[in-house]
C-alpha cells in the first residue's frame, strides 16, 4: 500500500469510538527501512504545511487493528 493511499483514510480510535484525523506523516527507522510510527493528527486533510500548528497523535503500527477502504482502525487488536 503506498502512503498516498493511507493518507486518504480517516483514522478512529476504537477504545474510544472517536475520530483522530488523517495520517499527517511517518517516522520511519532509517537502519531497516521500516515505517514505526504514523503521525495523525488535524480533523481535516491538510496538506504537510498545513498541519503544522495542530496537534498530532503518534501511533504505532502495531496498534493499527485494521486497515479497510475508507478507515483506518487503531487500538489494541486484542481488546484490552
Amino acid at each position: 500500500m503506498r502512503f498516498s493511499e493511507i493518507q486518504k483514510k480517516e483514522v478512529i480510535d476504537i477504545k474510544r469510538g472517536v475520530f483522530l484525523g488523517f495520517v499527517q506523516d511517518a517516522t520511519i527507522d532509517t537502519k531497516n527501512g521500516k515505517v514505526e510510527l504514523l503521525h495523525v493528527g488535524g480533523g481535516e486533510r491538510s496538506s504537510f504545511f498545513e498541519g503544522k500548528g495542530k496537534e498530532v497523535k503518534r501511533v504505532a503500527l502495531a496498534d493499527i487493528a485494521t486497515i479497510g477502504k475508507d478507515i483506518m482502525l487503531v487500538g489494541n487488536k486484542d481488546g484490552n
